[in-house]
């Protein structure tokens, strides 16, 4: 597609039988969008816009002074134009912000995020795994029965339901604790 683009342009070029190709490029451009398609039945443009374009006659006519410019001239603006173009300032995408849950400190267990191109009905996260151990930028984990450091910025906490069997901290562990508690 780029080389039929670049044969149909040099074409169109040579056509126009001037030493100075920038000043036609314009027109020629212009005119490669509005030329007729035989086999589409129309032209690019009114594939892209829906309608025809209508081609201003300032195109087409030549400027008065464009005659009386010697190509020192036109070098001598082009380069001064190009002395005052300055560089765009480069867009800041390395640096977006990672969301770092507040429970990932306290938790035991976590959800490790699949970075990988996955399939349908894959979940993103793999897990929950025991955390081993923690540090500022990575954990370990124990996944797969295997030590596996991990970068904080993959990693999810992972709640988990305590067994009502068990007791937790909050609770006393039997029926006597409770009376002894409750006595004292």
């Amino acid at each position: 597609m780029v080389e039929r683009f670049h044969r149909q342009l040099k074409g169109a070029i040579r056509c126009h039988q001037n030493a100075r190709w920038t000043e036609v490029l314009p027109t020629i451009m212009l005119g490669i969008r509005a030329a007729w398609r035989e086999d589409l039945k129309s032209t690019a443009a009114e594939l892209v816009y829906g309608e025809t374009l209508r081609l201003p006659g300032e195109f087409l006519s030549p400027r008065p002074n464009e005659a009386d410019q010697n190509p020192a001239e036109f070098v001598k603006g082009l380069r001064e134009h190009f002395r005052g173009i300055t560089p765009a300032s480069g867009s800041n995408n390395g640096t977006r912000k990672v969301l770092i849950f507040k429970d990932l400190a306290r938790t035991d267990q976590a959800f490790v995020r699949n970075d990988t191109v996955r399939g349908i009905l894959q979940p993103p996260y793999n897990g929950p795994f025991r955390v081993l151990t923690r540090g500022p930028k990575t954990f370990t984990l124990s996944i797969k029965g295997k030590p596996v450091t991990v970068t904080i910025d993959r990693l999810k906490p992972a709640y988990t339901v305590t067994d009502a069997d068990e007791p937790t901290p909050d609770q006393p562990a039997n029926q006597e604790q409770q009376r002894a508690n409750q006595e004292h």
